[in-house]
């Protein structure tokens, strides 16, 4: 505090800066503050102030278009203040008020809120709590001296940047920054390194300057600068360090919180080496405020001896721990509130928490609740408990359900048992995992059909293949029993989850074809194609919300919804500030989501998934549709399970985190993403109607010759030899057996010559 002097309380409101609560404090002499009028001028001095603005204004012109000689042309330049995009931080200056916001599930149940004791990593506090103490002294002080005398930049500054950026080429490496500007770059999150940012941030400051006041700006910075180990604003530094309210802060814990933005990480009070540090840095502060007048001899000697008292780290930081769920909605709100206001995540975080929203999502919670519950038994996490005694880590999984209508996420669980805290990994949105066979509908088996280069019925070789490219003399990729079965059809490579088929597959669509359905499905995987992404090899992995949202596309009937999480954001007073409309397009036809259903129900039936998960009923013993696809990785490492029904799509990972080790899922295990799949879809369709897969009106099942790989149609000779199946084709299709086969007739006349 100012030592025992009582002033008046300021407020942010833009008021006359002759009318303001600052001009009338500085008027007085107010002891340990320094006395200066520089709000009390006369007309003369207020026109010298207007001219001198203009002039800079122009300089800084003048300053941009000599970058002409390090290639940077005047059409340049006048693109770069063209795009510069205007601020939107309405939200934060029309009131000193922090409101709760709240979290609404699909019924309107509350099942969250963001309060400030709830989130004490960003704490929102008007300027008018913090003018008694020396916080904006502090900050002033060792960032920006000049604060109240600039227009949003400072010429002097920018004089050895301009210098700096020519010597380089354009790109300045001395940063000119004033408080203004660096408000500017916490606004707008950008702060890369190049001549068109910093020309936009000039101009963007100076039309800050114009719109708020300086109380204003500061209130801003003080709420937005980051103060170490994921702490924003000074608020949430002051109770996480200190242990009391920004408000109640001393002249030396002032000067130590004012010395962290520069460099958080090496400033990192929690460090021994960080916190000796920041108070190197303090002491910096200190002096500065002393040379510049803010502080008397008295104020400065006795903050210098001051011994800081620090806090243990609350590791508990907020009262209630939300739901993974809850979390993602809210995370979704702020990304795309930042998007759409083009602002930082950390300012559209402050908003969000700060401001009093209603998020209206997309959680159904009588599907949560079962997925709650089947992340609360241990019997679908460890079948053999004593096997996992001495394992650094216990077994995790993620899962997510979609309503298959609609693409929005219904239930999401990130980790087994009770949440541990706020911000934790989200196994269920985070890990991205290997997916083994469980991305061979999507990157295989659909583009085919799609192609039309398959049908269930074709015959391929599932035969050893050479498909390395580091090795085209090893066979590879290998079955999971490392056997092989000849000639199959393309549904038994389906059920039965054939590696071999699976890659020739691939081959027939191109791996760059078959990336390009990927992403159009959801999963953008930038990198090369190569032959083991057939079987569900990428570099850096998949997760179980992107997972979930591709076979959706096939649950759906072929339409890609963007899984999400919210439909509505509503501020304080009802208004609409976000509505979701998410990414819609068409990948397949309903013909190909239809084929691949149906082989997929064959997974379940009597596949790679029988005797762990089952055909979905609902309460009234009816059928429902259900297909699936198992996934798991060559170390056993990851197993995977993704399905739906006409109602529901579910995508589950299952493994171990491997922080400290690889750690290989015990056999007794193996099946538990299976399992814990069935065990949440097969509760949530109790009140669903009977409905299957809907077939379109041009597919048709025909019988066909085995013996003459699907291509043509049975004759009497067929049926004779045993030959005829029948499975579903598309009518008009070139691979629709419609000619009489020749071979076995062929074979049969040939046979009677021979008898003749």
């Amino acid at each position: 505090m100012r030592g025992d002097q009582e002033g008046p309380i300021r407020n942010s409101a833009p008021v006359a800066p002759e009318d303001s609560a600052l001009a009338d404090e500085l008027r007085g002499t107010l002891k340990g503050k320094p006395t200066r009028s520089g709000f009390n001028r006369s007309w003369f001095h207020e026109t010298v102030s207007f001219i001198s603005d203009i002039i800079k204004i122009g300089i800084v012109l003048v300053l941009c278009a000599s970058f002409a000689f390090g290639g940077f042309g005047a059409g340049m330049l006048l693109g770069y203040v063209s795009t510069t995009r205007p601020l939107s931080i309405s939200d934060l200056t029309q009131t000193e008020e922090v409101q709760t916001s709240f979290v609404y599930d699909i019924n309107g149940n509350e099942i969250a809120r963001l309060t400030g004791n709830e989130n004490v990593d960003r704490i929102y506090v008007p300027i008018g709590d913090v003018k008694d103490t020396y916080i904006d002294e502090a900050i002033i002080s060792i960032e920006d001296e000049r604060f109240y005398d600039h227009s949003g930049i400072d010429l002097k500054r920018i004089g050895s940047a301009v210098l700096s950026a020519v010597a380089n080429g354009g790109t300045a490496t001395y940063g000119g920054s004033t408080i203004t500007q660096q408000t500017v770059k916490l606004i707008t999150g950008q702060d890369q390194h190049s001549t068109s940012r910093k020309v936009q941030e000039w101009f963007a400051a100076m039309a800050l300057e114009q719109e708020l006041s300086k109380d204003e700006i500061m209130e801003l910075y003080i709420n937005l600068a980051p103060m170490g180990n994921n702490y924003v604003g000074i608020q949430s530094a002051a109770q996480n360090y200190f242990g009391k309210d920004a408000s109640e802060l001393s002249l030396a814990e002032c000067a130590f919180l004012a010395g962290l933005p520069k460099s958080p990480s090496y400033y990192n009070p929690l460090r021994e080496s960080g916190r000796r540090n920041a108070l190197r840095r303090m002491r910096i502060v200190l002096s500065k405020m002393h040379e510049l007048g803010h502080i008397t001899d008295e104020e400065y000697e006795d903050a210098l001896n001051t011994e800081l008292v620090f806090v243990s780290k609350n590791t508990n930081t907020a009262t209630v721990i939300n739901s993974y769920f809850a979390e993602y909605a809210v995370r979704e709100v702020v990304n795309d509130l930042a998007e759409a206001r083009q602002i930082s995540v950390s300012l559209a975080t402050t908003i969000v928490y700060n401001r009093g929203y209603s998020i209206y999502t997309t959680l159904e919670p009588d599907v949560q609740a079962v997925l709650d519950e089947a992340f609360s038994d241990v019997d679908l996490f460890q079948k053999d408990p004593s096997i996992l005694s001495d394992y650094p880590e216990k077994p995790q999984a993620g899962m997510v359900i979609m309503n298959v209508q609609t693409g929005a996420i219904a239930a999401m669980q990130g980790g087994f048992g009770r949440k541990p805290g706020n911000l934790v990994l989200n196994r269920a949105t985070d890990a991205y995992r290997q997916t083994g066979s469980s991305i061979k509908p999507l990157i295989d088996y659909a583009p085919a059909l799609e192609k039309e280069y398959i049908v269930p019925a074709s015959i391929v070789s599932d035969e050893e293949v050479h498909y390395d490219p580091n090795d085209p003399s090893r066979a590879w990729p290998l079955n999971s029993d490392r056997s092989y079965w000849g000639n199959i059809t393309v549904r038994e490579a389906v059920v039965h989850s054939k590696n071999t088929v699976a890659v020739q597959v691939w081959d027939m669509v191109g791996g760059s074809l078959a990336l390009w359905y990927l992403r159009q499905e959801g999963i953008e995987i930038d990198e090369d194609p190569y032959p083991a992404q057939a079987v569900g090899a990428f570099t850096n992995g998949i997760t179980p919300l992107q997972m979930c949202g591709a076979y959706n596309t096939l649950a759906s009937g072929g339409t890609y919804t963007e899984p999400h999480a919210y439909t509505q954001v509503l501020d304080s007073s009802g208004n609409v500030v976000l509505e979701c409309h998410p990414v819609q397009r068409s990948v397949f036809s309903p013909e190909t989501c239809f084929l691949m259903s149906d082989m997929l129900e064959g997974v379940i039936r009597e596949g790679t998934a029988s005797g762990h998960a089952d055909i979905i009923y609902n309460d009234d013993g009816e059928y429902i549709g259900t297909a699936g696809k198992t996934g798991t990785t060559d170390d056993n490492l990851d197993k995977w399970f993704c399905g739906y029904t006409p109602y529901y799509c579910a995508a589950v990972w299952y493994g171990y985190d491997n922080r400290l080790r690889q750690t290989v899922i015990p056999s007794c295990d193996r099946a538990n993403a299976i399992e814990i799949w069935y065990y949440v879809m097969s509760r949530i369709h109790g009140d669903c109607e009977s409905v299957g897969f809907a077939m379109p009106d041009d597919v048709v099942r025909m019988e066909y010759c085995a013996e003459s790989g699907a291509r043509y149609s049975p004759t009497d000779s067929c049926r004779e030899a045993g030959n005829v199946r029948s499975d579903y084709f598309v009518e008009n299709s070139a691979l629709t057996p419609y000619t009489p086969c020749p071979i076995c007739t062929s074979s049969d006349e040939g046979d009677d010559g021979e008898e003749g």
